[in-house]
């Protein structure tokens, strides 16, 4: 058959009406959407479940040299939960979520209304704030490590000249102040994020509504706590969902400004699960820090939803 009898108008009308009655009909949408079905699959839930899998099974580089991977059941629960390390990390990643989040959500909500009023150049400055968040994580991770440095960097340099500090300060150094200048760096890459998210939501809110608030005289506070954060509830769940996961997926900034230290002050699970997985070599302590952390979003994200649901449904 010539490639001219493939192309014939025919036989093409002939092949697209499978599709258009009957079984075919029925079966094309999902044959679109299967490549992105297989490619999920893949790269997602495979991955998942082998981690889920790997939690309940011994598995070192010497068992996998050996060919000797055991099921353990939950010792590598316990022997993770026996690490002192562990409730280390796990209060740093309380805090480290906490203080992102809330953050995150109150200065995105605060950029957003702020920029959500016409003035001149609005564009400009809507444009200028987006900068942290579309700089690569890497580049500003590295440029706030050296703004940190403890001899040249910038920030111990005008805080000295405000008068806030008399000396140079290793933020990133001192156990008191490690996780927490981490989280400076988070919070204001992750903040031009929630702020795009809300000011859309506000870009949408009826300005019927807001004229009216104001005349029955609705005051700032009270047109923003009754009138405008009821209109945008759903954008900021999502916004809160969002910023969740992403902080406590957030294993760059961490681990090139700190490495978890000193002395374990900014460790997060990320960080151990990487340190368990890839320092000694013991893959089914990591996967089960991973499993633990996985269920753990599941749990609280699907706990938020639900909260937000009951309140639309009052």
């Amino acid at each position: 058959m010539t490639a001219r009898t493939l192309n014939a108008p025919g036989l093409r009308r002939t092949w697209s009406s499978i599709f258009e009655t009957g079984l075919g009909a029925r079966i094309y949408p999902y044959l679109m959407v299967l490549p992105a079905v297989i490619i999920v699959l893949g790269v997602v839930v495979y991955p998942v479940i082998s981690g889920v899998v790997s939690s309940f099974y011994d598995v070192t580089l010497r068992t996998l040299n050996n060919g000797t991977v055991t099921f353990v059941g939950m010792r590598n629960f316990q022997r993770v939960f026996a690490d002192p390390v562990f409730v280390k990390a796990s209060v740093n990643t309380l805090i480290w979520v906490v203080l992102n989040v809330v953050a995150q959500l109150g200065l995105g909500l605060a950029l957003a209304l702020l920029l959500h009023r016409a003035m001149p150049g609005i564009g400009f400055f809507r444009s200028g704030i987006l900068v942290p968040w579309v700089v690569p994580s890497v580049v500003a991770v590295l440029t706030w490590r050296w703004m940190y440095d403890p001899s040249v960097g910038i920030v111990n340099e005008m805080l000295m000249k405000l008068g806030i500090i008399s000396d140079y300060h290793p933020w990133l150094g001192d156990t008191a102040t490690s996780l927490y200048a981490v989280t400076v760096e988070s919070i204001w890459k992750g903040t031009p994020f929630v702020m795009l998210l809300l000011l859309a939501a506000l870009q949408l809110v009826p300005r019927s509504i807001l004229e009216a608030a104001s005349m029955d005289g609705a005051s700032g506070w009270r047109k923003l706590w009754y009138v405008i954060l009821p209109q945008i509830r759903v954008s900021f769940a999502i916004a809160a969902v969002l910023t969740f996961i992403l902080t406590v997926n957030n294993f760059n900034a961490i681990w090139l400004m700190t490495e978890g230290g000193p002395l374990n002050s900014s460790e997060i699970l990320f960080t151990l699960a990487y340190k368990y997985g890839f320092q000694r070599f013991d893959l089914g302590m990591a996967s089960a820090v991973a499993t633990m952390l996985f269920v753990g979003l599941v749990i609280a994200t699907t706990l938020y939803l639900k909260l937000i649901q009951a309140r639309e449904g009052d």
